[in-house]
């Protein structure tokens, strides 16, 4: 619970409640947990993280997204010096009043965040890899006759949403990425290991005293 206001996330594919609490939490895999974020065979989510370039967002919102989300990658705001990846995202940020009173002013401000995003390997040739839609809710209290209190908390609610927002994002490429992992390692053993040769099948009679050419054992 945020000071001032609230929060409430969604994703059209994950629910970050549900699977996840964080960036930092653990996601399941073979026969424990391992870490979300951590080193597994030969890849290495965190330098696949830092080799994506986050292309430039438009309007004030969108800004704090990107910063948000390279920050979130590991890197600058500049973002890598030689990129693998690209992200491209397109923010869209909803205001609405609630708490109306009497004279029509709001006592609260509702934000409502959209983030669709676009990963794609550069190439050439450029191949996207992964989709996504993301959504978050903010919200902040206007206390009366404090104006300057009211801008605070607005700027406050405007930075949480491009957080959660950029939470969700990564959260998402993360997954995404430990599941091509995943899948390129079952194909790699796949390919090394040989057919196994069937095994012959011996079957035991009950009785075999009653198999012709057999002598019953003496007791």
């Amino acid at each position: 619970m945020f000071r001032g206001g609230w929060s409430i996330t969604s994703s059209e594919s994950l629910s970050r409640r549900g699977l996840f609490g964080g960036l930092g939490l653990l996601a399941l895999g073979g026969c424990g947990f391992r870490p979300l974020y951590g080193s597994s065979g030969t890849a290495d989510v965190r330098a696949e993280l830092s080799q994506i370039r986050v292309a430039i967002i438009q309007e004030r919102f969108g800004q704090l997204l990107r910063r948000a989300l390279t920050q979130r990658m590991g890197q600058s705001i500049g973002g890598p010096s030689q990129a693998l990846y690209e992200l491209q995202v397109a923010a869209a940020q909803q205001a609405e009043g609630v708490g109306i009173q009497r004279d029509g002013t709001p006592t609260r401000v509702r934000y409502i965040g959209t983030a669709n995003w676009l990963l794609a390997r550069i190439g050439p040739p450029r191949e996207t890899l992964a989709t996504g839609t993301e959504r978050a809710i903010e919200a902040y209290n206007i206390p009366p006759n404090q104006f300057f209190a009211a801008d605070s908390s607005r700027e406050a609610a405007e930075h949480r949403l491009a957080e959660t927002l950029a939470e969700l994002v990564v959260t998402r490429i993360v997954v995404d990425f430990r599941r091509r992992e995943a899948g390129a390692a079952g194909l790699a053993q796949g390919a090394t290991m040989p057919a196994a040769a069937p095994s012959p099948v011996v079957v035991q009679p009950a009785r075999p005293e009653l198999l012709p050419g057999l002598t019953p054992a003496l007791r």
